[in-house]
């Protein structure tokens, strides 16, 4: 007989591999363990969703803090790199979005200084941060996708924003226009996958 994956394997096998080049030290700066309300209150803090059932939801299907942060946080590397040069605003960008998501400033400061980030994103990121989300989005409720792909969205246009027009405000080069429609095309149809090809799919 055939035993389904419990969701903690699950979480666990898409830890593995999408934190397949993190530092220990930054996945045990992110992946504390958490009481449900606590998880609750950080989740809401990190996503944007307010609806406690839909935040429940995302829980249930098993995220954990550190992967909701690394699902969230890649798709704004992708643009940050988006000109060839991930600038001093952008990142000043970045880590502005990831404090006001409930990472610390020390942690938000380490992740920028990443090997993701210090070089421009590989096709093998793009690959796995693309399989993640197909695994992990087919589990979701469409509502709970939507604020998902809404909330990524935003903070990619944020982004792109921080080093365009007049002193950083106004104006999307071409080229991150591009990755931003490369990432909201890749959050569609997976979401839109009927049966997850992913092998850490439930």
């Amino acid at each position: 007989m055939i035993t389904r994956p419990s969701k903690r394997t699950r979480g666990e096998a898409l830890q593995e591999a999408f934190f397949y080049k993190m530092d220990q030290e930054l996945i045990e700066l992110l992946g504390r363990q958490l009481q449900r309300e606590e998880k609750l209150r950080s989740f809401a803090q990190a996503t944007g969703i307010r609806d406690e059932k839909r935040l429940k939801m995302l829980i249930d299907s098993g995220f954990e803090l550190p992967t909701l942060t690394a699902f969230m946080w890649v798709p704004l590397v992708f643009v940050a790199w988006a000109d060839g040069r991930a600038d001093e605003l952008e990142k000043k960008s970045i880590i502005d979005i990831l404090i006001s998501k409930g990472i610390s400033r020390q942690t938000a400061e380490m992740m920028i200084h990443h090997e993701w980030f210090r070089k421009s994103p590989t096709d093998e990121l793009w690959q796995i941060w693309e399989e993640f989300t197909a695994s992990t989005l087919i589990s979701l409720s469409p509502s709970v996708r939507n604020e998902l792909i809404d909330e990524i969205v935003g903070l990619c246009h944020v982004v792109a924003h921080a080093s365009g027009g007049f002193l950083g405000i106004g104006k999307v080069s071409p080229t991150e226009t591009v990755v931003i429609d490369r990432i909201v095309e890749s959050l569609h149809r997976c979401s839109a996958v009927e049966q997850p090809s992913s092998e850490f799919a439930v």
